[in-house]
């Protein structure tokens, strides 16, 4: 009988994975410090450890919870370190697993080569340093188009303020929204532009490029959709095509939802025109960004729980975006349908998912809901005597805070400031968490499967 042989893996492999959770913690660190200076702040104001802490791991997470007012507490030079730790997150996360390969000095996995050969045609010796200055390029290219339409809309609506202030705000907001942080640099957060439909617009869609990934923007960026030959044009993957229906599915779904629980709600006393938008804008916002133009601690639990589904599921794989990401929700849906219709193989877009993909998508909601519930377990007991903001129940507004931690999202109904200390460290935590925790098991993924010999006798069990 030939027994179980472990594959021998390097120890630079090893050591290299620890370096993203280095990486982050290191960049945390220097934040915080950096943010409890009094150079940082307004007159008469003072952060203390805590919340520097708190929001230095907000801003590296891109998750945009936090417990102080960031245009009343931080001068611009104090905006000027939280807008430099977004962009580092963004970027760290986005290119982080191409990062890993280039410092071990190994190529990309055949899997990941057959996705960018069908998306760019034929690459001899592909390296992932080509991967990744798509990734910069692609960063630098849509924050600064993002930058100049909001500048240039800007202008238009507030003539009365000066240009360099537009200026700061457009930059802040264009690298918040693309990197999906949520943080603003405004009192209320984007109600400040909730009548400006133009820079919702560009808002939105810097959010949703951030948030369906690398891979499928490069994608979109060599298929010429509207040619007819097929060689010319180039082909969609299979996870592209995943990314963009469920991503559209979502967004239609949320707005839909949000629509009628809000009609007279927190979208009421506005026209028909910003019922719509503003609804749109917050089913976009919930899965990945966590700005707001309506008052989310006035929301009907209804509508509240809904936003708790979209921020759990989250963004796609490679993006700025949190949460379970929208591959394993559809695989775990993809495979449900395939159950009930009795079929052995799961099918989607006339392609097979491999097995090993239904399990880890299985794995990773699995472990998504018991860190949830972990989160709101701690919190429930560190938050039993605070108030619950404005949200009329005190479990949902614990609830929502702990789904908007782990999905770094970064909505909130108010509670973010009204957390006790404690409270605040189990937030940060769980913000770190829910952003190192998917990369590091994405990357644990990708090592070789154990070699397994010896296949037990087969024996079917009941179900429900």
């Amino acid at each position: 009988m030939k027994s179980r042989k472990k594959p021998s893996f390097s120890r630079k492999f090893e050591v290299d994975l620890r370096l993203l959770p280095l990486g982050f913690m290191s960049v945390i660190s220097i934040g915080t410090f950096l943010l409890t200076l009094p150079a940082m702040h307004n007159p008469g104001k003072y952060v203390e450890f805590t919340d520097a802490l708190f929001i230095a791991t907000s801003a590296t997470c891109v998750t945009g919870l936090t417990t102080l007012n960031i245009a009343e507490t931080f001068n611009t030079l104090g905006q000027g370190v939280i807008l430099t730790l977004i962009q580092l997150g963004g970027v760290g996360i986005m290119t982080a697993g191409t990062i890993f390969v280039f410092l071990t000095g190994n190529r990309l996995s055949l899997a990941t080569e057959r996705v960018i050969v069908s998306t760019f045609g034929s690459m001899r010796n592909l390296q992932p340093k080509d991967i990744f200055f798509y990734s910069c390029l692609f960063i630098f290219v849509l924050e600064s188009i993002g930058f100049i339409a909001i500048f240039i809309l800007l202008t238009n609506y507030c003539p009365e303020q000066s240009t360099a202030s537009l200026l700061w705000q457009s930059a802040f907001h264009s690298i918040s929204a693309f990197c999906n942080a949520g943080i603003s640099i405004y009192p209320n957060g984007l109600m400040a532009w909730r009548e400006f439909q133009g820079v919702l617009i560009v808002v939105e869609i810097l959010i949703i490029a951030g948030g369906i990934g690398t891979l499928t923007l490069i994608n979109l960026m060599y298929y010429k959709f509207w040619k007819r030959d097929a060689l010319t044009r180039g082909q969609l993957t299979l996870q592209s095509k995943l990314i963009l229906s469920a991503t559209a599915v979502l967004i239609i779904a949320g707005m839909f939802i949000i629509l009628c629980l809000e009609w007279g709600g927190t979208l009421k006393n506005s026209g028909i025109t910003n019922h719509v938008h503003w609804a749109l804008f917050q089913s976009i916002t919930a899965r990945t960004a966590g700005f707001n133009v309506v008052d989310v601690g006035q929301m009907h639990p209804h509508t509240l729980l809904a936003t708790m589904i979209l921020m759990f599921i989250g963004g796609s794989p490679g993006s700025m975006a949190g949460g379970i990401k929208t591959i394993t929700a559809a695989i775990i849906l993809v495979t449900a349908w395939s159950v009930l219709k009795r079929r052995r193989d799961v099918e989607v877009f006339k392609k097979r998912i491999p097995s090993g993909s239904v399990s880890a998508a299985i794995m990773l909601m699995v472990l998504a809901a018991m860190a949830l519930v972990l989160c709101l377990s701690l919190l429930m007991i560190t938050e039993s005597n605070q108030p619950a903001s404005e949200t009329s129940l005190r479990w949902l507004a614990i609830a929502f805070e702990s789904v908007s931690a782990l999905g770094t999202v970064g909505l909130s109904t108010g509670i973010t400031p009204l957390l006790t200390t404690a409270g605040k460290f189990i937030v940060t935590l769980f913000m770190f968490g829910g952003r190192v925790g998917p990369l590091l098991l994405a990357f644990y993924l990708t090592r070789p499967v154990y070699p397994w010999h010896i296949r037990y006798p087969e024996e079917d069990v009941a179900l429900g």
